[in-house]
């Protein structure tokens, strides 16, 4: 290398800088991909340096790409303060072929609160070349050392969400709908957060009315479409950046035959977790009001739809009449009403905006008198391609205000409807992959003999975990008969592993899948939960590994030997004893200062090393008697970390 200034420290942990040399261009050129990385992860010890389980590291990929014209190897190491926090994937290449890149997992898993810092040196082992250093940045978060629900429903008029917590007002524990026609629906979202550091484990959501005990009065969760349960429970882990997950639900007013204009209707949405103070939902911010009013406007209209293609939908004439449509509007109230509008959403005027339907006989501007009706005569022109529209009438009773006398929504549908078909069709299930990314094939079909298809959206729902990658279909696009569109679902797998759930959602003009138009498909993963290894270190004497070879049952927080006891004079330790849900595949051994006079770290065979094996060996340099401390650390076959550094201390006597 060309820098020869390593300070005595960066010898001693770099060691030699011997490369071969290089013809000058033929020597391999590395360049890493992003040069610094940032990392956010919750510690794995607590305010009183107790254990924190369900913790996991933070995961980042490095890339690091040779630009040069010849291979190289490829050295990497660790450095600085932080060092210790970080920890390189099992399995690393050793080179890098020319014009090739190579990946590299790195994760970050700290022992507190607050940020360290290290460098990632890579070396080419090639003279003539710069070692390239990687800034490797990592926070250990200041979050509780448990996992910790927190809710924010959305605002009624849908601006933003509020807070829910244990010390706020119960206004912001409150789904509140806004007010809803008679056998209309409306949605709102709340947001189901984990401010704690463990991972957070939904196993419940649940609906009960309150209005109508035993049922769900008129609630219901729209996503995701299918709940978490306590066999499949929903994980959100701020490890991996899942402290956020978004739940829709939808209220759906019916009239309960009261005759009341403005019927209320009350539930109470329950959250059930690992949450250790409110696990079980009965308080807030894991139990919500949920209200609504339905509302029963003061007009009403007949039909609500028409469908200029069907021979037998007379669209409210006493006989079908070829492309027109007579709208009845019936004032059902007590007091005049004006008409204040009528238009198309499409286009917010007479017309639609594709110019298919337009309004030839209109109400708007129209006083209608209790009990009478007056007629909306909307025309279409005949083409193959089916579109639909919605028809808006507003009426106000004078002195109340605009749309105080309701608002109603009649549907129009013209052409010849497509037959909108999805591979897999309901649900794709990606198991439990053991890679982190996984990829699905998704198509959508149009049925022979059907109208032309038209996809105006394919979309996933918002979260980390499922995403769309090439192919990508380009919408808005249109799906002859018989024809077919193809893409790609991805599924990145989190370090914790858990369920996860979220929706794929197709618009088009199919109208079979009623309004809004879209098709709704589950995207489900069961992933085993990784949890984290944990490090257990026992000592042996060799006459000890003649009945238990594994050292099983040696020592585990500490033993003393005598020299006489122990020929030839040395000590065994092992992890055989570390646990993990899958596997445990690496150790660390590491003997700790102060080392008894005469000893140093030679003294310990691997030290300071991660190995396959579950043993090494302590051998007693002469005269070094004393007390020695061995810690051990352990990953599992995905890389992680254990959470915590076993310790064993082990005193020679002479």
């Amino acid at each position: 290398m060309k820098n020869l200034t390593f300070p005595l420290a960066a010898i001693i942990i770099f060691g030699c800088n011997c490369k071969p040399s290089g013809p000058q261009g033929t020597v391999p050129d590395f360049v890493p991909r992003p040069t610094a990385l940032s990392f956010s992860a919750c510690p794995t010890k607590d305010e009183n340096n107790m254990n924190v389980q369900g913790v996991f590291p933070d995961l980042k990929k490095l890339v690091i790409s040779n630009q040069g014209k010849v291979s190289g190897e490829l050295g990497l190491s660790l450095s600085g303060a932080g060092a210790a926090a970080f920890t390189l994937g099992s399995s690393l290449p050793t080179s890098i072929d020319l014009l090739s890149e190579v990946e590299i997992p790195i994760s970050f898993s700290p022992t507190g609160k607050g940020d360290v810092r290290a460098d990632l040196t890579i070396d080419d082992k090639t003279d003539g070349t710069e070692n390239r250093v990687v800034t490797l940045i990592g926070t250990g978060v200041n979050l509780p050392s448990q996992p910790f629900l927190e809710t924010a429903p959305q605002k009624k008029d849908l601006s933003g969400f509020v807070t829910c917590t244990a010390e706020t007002p119960l206004s912001d524990c409150t789904l509140d709908f806004p007010d809803t026609l008679m056998d209309q629906s409306a949605t709102l979202q709340l947001k189901i957060r984990n401010r704690g550091c463990p991972a957070l484990k939904i196993t419940a959501i649940e609906i009960d009315g309150s209005t109508t005990p035993g049922t769900n009065d008129g609630f219901t969760i729209d996503s995701p479409s299918s709940v978490p349960s306590t066999s499949s429970p929903l994980t959100l882990s701020t490890a991996d950046g899942t402290d956020e997950t978004t739940i829709t639900l939808r209220f759906t007013a019916t009239d309960d035959g009261t005759g009341s204009s403005s019927q209320s209707h009350y539930a109470v949405l329950t959250i059930k977790s690992n949450d250790p103070l409110i696990g079980d939902g009965a308080a807030n911010p894991a139990r919500l009001t949920i209200q609504a009013n339905a509302i029963k406007p003061s007009i009403y209209v007949s039909p609500t739809s028409c469908n200029y293609t069907n021979p037998q939908d007379t669209c409210g004439n006493v006989a079908r009449i070829q492309n027109k449509a007579n709208f009845r509007v019936t004032n059902d109230g007590s007091t005049p009403i004006l008409i204040s509008g009528v238009r198309f959403r499409s286009s917010g005027g007479s017309t639609s905006s594709d110019s298919r339907f337009s309004i030839t006989q209109n109400v708007q501007g129209q006083t209608i008198q209790p009990t009478n009706s007056a007629s909306i005569e909307v025309t279409e022109v005949d083409q193959p391609l089916l579109v639909s529209d919605q028809l808006e009438i507003i009426a106000d009773i004078p002195g109340m205000g605009a749309a105080s006398g309701g608002t109603v929504v009649v549907s129009v549908i013209s052409g010849i409807k497509p037959c909108l078909t999805t591979d897999p069709m309901d649900e794709i299930d990606f198991g439990d992959p053991q890679e982190e990314l996984t990829a699905r094939t998704f198509r959508i079909r149009n049925g022979v003999g059907c109208g032309t298809l038209v996809v105006s959206s394919v979309e996933v729902s918002t979260q980390p975990f499922f995403s769309l990658i090439d192919p990508i279909i380009p919408v808005p696009a249109t799906v002859p008969e018989g024809g077919s569109l193809e893409t790609t679902v991805q599924y990145r797998r989190p370090t914790s592993g858990g369920m996860q759930l979220a929706d794929l959602k197709v618009v088009s003009n199919d109208t079979d899948y009623g309004a809004p138009q879209y098709k709704l498909l589950l995207l489900r993963s069961n992933a085993a939960l990784d949890q984290i290894p944990s490090a257990q270190i026992t000592a042996c004497q060799p006459a000890q590994l003649v009945n238990d070879p594994n050292c099983s049952l040696g020592a585990q927080t500490a033993a003393a030997f005598n020299l006489s006891m122990i020929t030839p004079d040395e000590i065994t330790l092992s992890g055989a004893l570390s646990t993990d849900n899958n596997m445990v595949t690496e150790y660390r051994f590491t003997l700790l200062n102060p080392v008894p006079g005469g000893a140093t770290t030679a003294a310990l065979a691997n030290h300071g090393m991660r190995i396959a094996t579950n043993k090494t060996k302590l051998t007693v340099p002469p005269g070094a008697t004393g007390t020695y401390r061995v810690g051990l650390e352990v990953w599992d076959d995905r890389g992680q970390k254990s959470a915590n550094t076993d310790v064993i201390t082990v005193n020679i006597y002479p």
